[in-house]
């Protein structure tokens, strides 16, 4: 038979097959499952990376996700495929033990001009290193730009903290550091009393400070800028190891996952501290206090009204280990889930959400099972979360090499399996919030880096049928397959806003996409995304 994917062909199916399928693609979030918040799931979005700490995208760049993996790499993910080059490999500089490696990395506001972006590590010393790197192209870093812009001892090999990030209100460059290690804060090279009361050492603390001028610069404002100590980086203090902190983009408000201490105690406990847009010189207690609770150590005065509690704070003895903090939601995907925090535990895994105005919190929700992956698939140890250029979350497991995505559980369930081929995987979803008239989308993404051509199908019985020598689901289709081309990014996007008038309750529909792909694995010249199933509510 003459080949489908010609535009030829297609032009009669859209013209034929437009309005019957276009009608029920239109509808796929229904009315009838609006709820209060949209049910989420999570998605692979990457696999076979090497212990992914965070992932987050570039200013002006909504192509490329970065990852910072411990071990030294920083990797790209380009519309959903990793690059076979790093980024930027610095794994001869750095000690990679204990909670030792590359940590942290941030980009400049200005980076689409100045190409400069941040890295956090601990060199072959155990020293915290905050250096500035310039980019070569927008695939590669230039390995050889490397500025210093500051050294931070460390007493021991743990507590490094590591996360570093500009705020969105005021441009400058905040540093996360842990208390250096040992218990409570008390080791060799621990100031008296500790480091993260100590106004006389950077650890244990939240820094700023002005990077346009190297090394650095003390930005006006800094609470101990002008006065007798010298540590004039200092914003907050009395942390224990804040290990990943976060600016909402919007607000500018700073949330902090501070990691605790004792797995087996009743003090024992994992914290989120919070601090509102331009609020500087907060104490959040350690070594004092972990979390609400006093610790009983020496030279401590608590309860005391000096220290500044936490918005949330969670018990060891109920599964608790070590808190990653994620982000908070500003995407459009989800739009019911703006001003949203997530936050997780690396070692149950447990991922939790909140709101908070900063005096309250609001919505505080265990969303484990909610964004258990589906299948076999399983989200192992959190070490971090991941934020792109949109404002969408992802969620790091360190052990797994996986990154996963959240993404609205609509009445979208997944069924067969895409089928790669040589431009790719391309894959299927069904996004956006499950209310009429939403900005949601059906949409293929992963298909071919330059337009390709394909055929859309849309089927009220699931089953297989042979298809140019390959098999698709599902199965009768409605009218015929709709001819589609991707656009230069292997994707394409049909919108809806309502389902179509008619449609009993549990009525099912099928959807998949063929991309031409003289390159498929299969051998049969077409590349399939995975199968979607919805049903009418």
């Amino acid at each position: 038979p003459p080949s489908p994917f010609t535009p030829e062909h297609g032009v009669i199916h859209m013209k034929r097959y437009l309005t019957v399928a276009g009608a029920l693609v239109a509808g796929l979030m229904a009315t009838g499952l609006a709820s209060a918040q949209t049910p989420l799931t999570t998605e692979l979005y990457v696999n076979g990376l090497s212990q992914p700490l965070m992932a987050i995208g570039a200013p002006g760049d909504s192509e490329r996700l970065f990852v910072v993996e411990k071990g030294g790499d920083i990797e790209i993910i380009k519309n959903g495929v990793q690059n076979a080059q790093p980024f930027l490999d610095i794994t001869t500089l750095i000690s990679n033990g204990s909670e030792q490696g590359l940590l942290g990395m941030a980009f400049h506001p200005n980076y689409q001009s100045n190409g400069w972006f941040f890295v956090n590590y601990t060199n072959t010393g155990g020293s915290t290193k905050i250096v500035r790197y310039t980019r070569q192209s927008a695939d590669l870093a230039l390995s050889t730009s490397a500025v210093d812009v500051m050294t931070i001892g460390q007493p021991q090999s743990n507590h490094n903290g590591g996360m570093i990030n500009f705020s969105p209100k005021d441009g400058m460059l905040y540093i996360a550091t842990g208390d250096g290690g040992g218990g409570n804060d008390s080791g060799s090279g621990h100031a008296a009393g500790g480091n993260a009361q100590s106004l006389n050492t950077r650890l244990g603390k939240m820094l700023r400070i002005n990077v346009d001028s190297l090394p650095h610069t003390i930005p006006s404002g800094n609470p101990y800028e002008n006065d007798g100590f010298p540590e004039h980086e200092i914003w907050h203090y009395g942390l224990r190891n804040p290990w990943r902190f976060t600016f909402d983009s919007v607000t500018g408000d700073m949330y902090i996952g501070d990691v605790g201490q004792d797995p087996f105690s009743a003090v024992g406990r994992e914290e989120v501290n919070f601090a509102a847009n331009g609020v500087s010189n907060l104490n959040y207690g350690w070594r004092c206090r972990e979390g609400t609770v006093c610790t009983g150590l020496s030279g401590c005065t608590c309860p005391s009204g000096a220290l500044t509690d936490p918005i949330a704070d969670k018990n060891w003895n109920n599964g608790w280990r070590s808190i990653a903090g994620g982000y908070v939601y500003r995407g459009e995907a989800i739009p019911d889930l703006k001003g949203t925090y997530f936050y997780a535990d690396h070692s149950t895994p447990q991922i939790w959400s909140l709101r908070t105005d900063g005096s309250s919190i609001s919505e505080h929700t265990n969303r484990s099972t909610e964004l258990d992956p589906p299948g076999a698939l399983s989200i192992s140890s959190i070490a971090g979360w991941g934020q792109d250029t949109d404002g969408e979350l992802y969620i790091c497991d360190r052990v797994g090499g996986e990154i996963f995505k959240l993404v609205a559980d609509g009445p979208f369930e997944g069924i067969g399996c895409a089928t790669a081929g040589t431009y790719g995987d391309p894959r299927l979803h069904g996004e956006g919030t499950l209310v009429a008239g939403s900005s949601g989308s059906l949409n293929v993404t992963n298909a071919k880096e330059n337009a390709a051509n394909g055929l859309f199908f849309v089927g009220v019985v699931e089953g297989a049928a042979t298809f140019y020598l390959g098999t698709l689901k599902p199965v009768p289709w409605i009218g015929e397959p709709i001819f589609i081309q991707t656009n230069a990014s292997g994707e394409w996007t049909i919108p809806w806003a309502s389902w179509p008038a008619g449609l009993p309750s549990g009525f099912e529909i099928f959807f998949q996409y063929a991309l031409e792909d003289a390159g498929a694995a299969n051998g049969t010249g077409v590349a399939l995304t995975n199968a979607l199933k919805a049903t009418a509510p």
